[in-house]
C-alpha cells in the first residue's frame, strides 16, 4: 500500500506544476493510501483535500491546516472524528460510509465544537446514523451547522433538538450500552461472508492494489519501460571448481604468453569512449579478469603471475587495455601445445615399379616406361563408332573386243576418254 509522502502528493499535483508551497487543491482519491502524513510539512496553504476512498483509519497530520475549508473523507476505516480542532477555516466535511459508531458519537461531536466554521456535516453511511436519535442529537450539540446528510437544519428543528438533549443524552448512554454488549457477543463468532467490516475493506483494497500494480507492470512491459533486475556478475569459479573462462562482451583481446620470457601480457579491445570507471581489472597469480559494464572477461594464465608488480595501463587514443604481468619464475615452460607440423603436398616416388611377369609380379628388370590406361574401357552409349577410313577406288572400264566388232559405230555416243 501507497503512503502519503512528498512524492505522491508532488505527482498529483501537476496541475500546479508540481508545486506544493502554494497548492491550494489536490486529490488524492482511489490511491489505497493507508495513512495521512507530510500534508502539514509541505501543503500549509491547502483549501481543497480530497482524500475519499481510500484506507486511512485515523485522521491525524491535518490539525495544522489553518486555510483548509473542505475536508472529503468519505469510504475509509476511521471509527473517530479527531485531529481537526486546528481547522479553523473549515466549512463542510464528508465522512460518508465510515465507521463511526455510537460508542464514539458523543467524542466525535465533541471535538467538531472548535470548528466553529463548520456549516454542512455528512455521516450517512456511519453505524452511529443507525440510532434514532442521532440526527436530534448532532443537530443540538452543533449550533453552526446548516446542513446535515445533505438535509437543511431549520430553526424549528434546532429549538426542538436542544429541549430533547437530556433525553438524547440517557437514551446514548442505552445505545452505547446496548453496542458493547452487541460486540461482545460477536466476539469470537465467526464474521458473515460480505459483512462490511474494516477488515473486508482492506482485503478488498489489497486485491484492487494487487491488480493495478500488475496492470501498470503489464503496461511497462508492453512499452518496453519495465525495470530490468540487476545483473548477476558470475564468480571467478564454475560449477565444477575450475576457473572459470569466458568473455561475455565479446571483446576482441590477445593474450600473449609466448614472446617474452619474464612476463604475460594481456590485451583488451574495451570500447573506446568507455570510462574508465567502468572498469574494474583484477590480476590473480592464474587468472586475469576484466568486468566491463558488469560483463566478465576473464582467462586463466599458463604460468604463475605476480599481481603486485603487474602493470595496468589504457591508451588514450584507442582506448585498449593493456596489462603486463611479471612471472613468477622467468624463463619457466608455459604449458603450451607443441605447433603441428604442415601438411606437404605428396611427391611421386623415385624408385621404380616392379614389371608384371605371366603369372604374378617379377623381381626381375623394370619397366622403363610408364603404364598408360588410357583406352582400356569404353562406354559405346557415350562414345560414337569410329567411321570406315576406306576410299572409294576409281575404276577403269575398257570396251571388250568382240563387242566392239559387232557394235556398230553411234554418232550420238561420245567416247570414253581415259584417265589415269
Amino acid at each position: 500500500m501507497p503512503r502519503l509522502t512528498e512524492e505522491l502528493i508532488r505527482k498529483s499535483a501537476e496541475h500546479n506544476d508540481g508545486v506544493l508551497a502554494d497548492l491550494e487543491e489536490i486529490a488524492l482519491h482511489q490511491r489505497e493510501i493507508e495513512g495521512i502524513e507530510s500534508l502539514e510539512l509541505c501543503c500549509r496553504h491547502l483549501k481543497i483535500l480530497l482524500l475519499q476512498n481510500n484506507i486511512i483509519p485515523k485522521m491525524e497530520g491535518l490539525n495544522k491546516l489553518k486555510e483548509l475549508e473542505y475536508l472529503n473523507l468519505a469510504l475509509n476505516n476511521i471509527s473517530k472524528i479527531e485531529g481537526i480542532e486546528g481547522c479553523e477555516s473549515l466549512k463542510k466535511l464528508d465522512m460518508t460510509v465510515n465507521f463511526v459508531g455510537v460508542e464514539e458519537l458523543e467524542e466525535s461531536v465533541y471535538n467538531l465544537k472548535a470548528n466553529m466554521m463548520l456549516e454542512d456535516l455528512y455521516l450517512t453511511g456511519n453505524p452511529c446514523s443507525d440510532w434514532s436519535g442521532y440526527r436530534a442529537y448532532v443537530v443540538a450539540h452543533l449550533p453552526q451547522l446548516k446542513q446535515l446528510d445533505a438535509k437543511l437544519i431549520v430553526p424549528r428543528e434546532r429549538i426542538k433538538a436542544r429541549q430533547q438533549l437530556p433525553r438524547l443524552q440517557q437514551e446514548l448512554e442505552v445505545a452505547v450500552e446496548e453496542a458493547k454488549q452487541k460486540r461482545l457477543a460477536e466476539l469470537g463468532q465467526p464474521v458473515s461472508e460480505g459483512a462490511y467490516t474494516k477488515e473486508s475493506r482492506n482485503e478488498m483494497y489489497l486485491e484492487l492494489a494487487e491488480q493495478k500494480a500488475e496492470k501498470e507492470r503489464n503496461e511497462k512491459r508492453r512499452m518496453g519501460q519495465e525495470a530490468k533486475e540487476p545483473r548477476v556478475v558470475p564468480g571467478v569459479y564454475n560449477a565444477r571448481g575450475e576457473i572459470r573462462q569466458c568473455n561475455e562482451g565479446k571483446y576482441s583481446f590477445d593474450l600473449d604468453d609466448w614472446t617474452h620470457s619474464d612476463k604475460i601480457v594481456f590485451e583488451l579491445a574495451v570500447p573506446k569512449y568507455l570510462d574508465t570507471t567502468a572498469l574494474d581489472v583484477d590480476v590473480n597469480p592464474l587468472y586475469v579478469r576484466v568486468v566491463v559494464k558488469d560483463k566478465v572477461t576473464q582467462l586463466k594464465l599458463s604460468a604463475e603471475v605476480k599481481p603486485d608488480a603487474s602493470k595496468v595501463q589504457r591508451s588514450r587514443t584507442t582506448g585498449m587495455l593493456h596489462i603486463d604481468m611479471p612471472l613468477v619464475q622467468p624463463n619457466q615452460v608455459k604449458d603450451r601445445k607443441a605447433p603441428e607440423p604442415e601438411l606437404q603436398p605428396l611427391k611421386p616416388s623415385a624408385e621404380p615399379t616392379p614389371a608384371r611377369s605371366g603369372r604374378g609380379y617379377g623381381t626381375g628388370e623394370a619397366n622403363s616406361k610408364a603404364v598408360s590406361i588410357q583406352g582400356i574401357y569404353k562406354d559405346p552409349k557415350r562414345v560414337a563408332s569410329k567411321k570406315q577410313d576406306t576410299l572409294l577406288r576409281e575404276v577403269k572400264t575398257v570396251r571388250a573386243k568382240g563387242a566392239q566388232e559387232d557394235e556398230d559405230d553411234d554418232d550420238d555416243i561420245p567416247p570414253l576418254d581415259s584417265r589415269r
